[in-house]
């Protein structure tokens, strides 16, 4: 029913329109401000610039019609992995994750999770990281991602 795999460089902008649904789906769930339109360019020529460099490879999932249904990004960057670490390490974003409502609960965002980290993984990547809507935690926590140290406050 459906295939995954990497996406072209000619789609790598389409996964910027990808992100801006999930960034205003996140906000319509959990009340994070809807980002303007804007930043869709934005988020595109940062794509454009760490695919070009190999830091960003996205997987999708199409239907038996080749047409993209899901996507989830893996971006390779470096931090100190905990506070006061001496030395920073390859770390993994998991960004972008994605499924079209009509084709949700069908285990799309678990498969390609687990190809993107297994993807970070074989880059170096010692651990993953991702931003999560209260509504798609669970899905990530089978997955084997744990809550972490940081806590914010609105000082508005």
């Amino acid at each position: 029913m459906y295939e995954t795999r990497w996406t072209t460089n000619e789609e790598i902008t389409i996964m910027a329109d990808y992100w801006y649904r999930m960034a205003c789906e996140m906000g319509e769930i959990d009340g994070i401000p809807k980002p303007e339109l804007h930043r869709v360019e934005k988020v595109k020529n940062l794509f454009v610039k760490e695919f070009n460099t190999g830091n960003l490879k996205f997987r999708v999932a199409v239907d038996s019609d080749e047409n993209i249904v899901a996507c989830a990004g893996g971006l390779i960057r470096t931090e100190y992995p905990y506070p006061l670490a001496e030395e920073q390490s390859l770390f993994g974003w998991v960004l972008a994750v994605y499924t079209f409502k009509e084709h949700r609960n069908n285990g799309l965002a678990n498969k390609l999770v687990e190809e993107i980290c297994l993807w970070l993984k074989q880059k170096g990547a010692k651990r993953a990281r991702l931003w999560s809507s209260s509504t798609g935690r669970s899905v990530y926590e089978n997955l084997g991602f744990k809550n972490m140290m940081d806590m914010s406050k609105p000082l508005s």
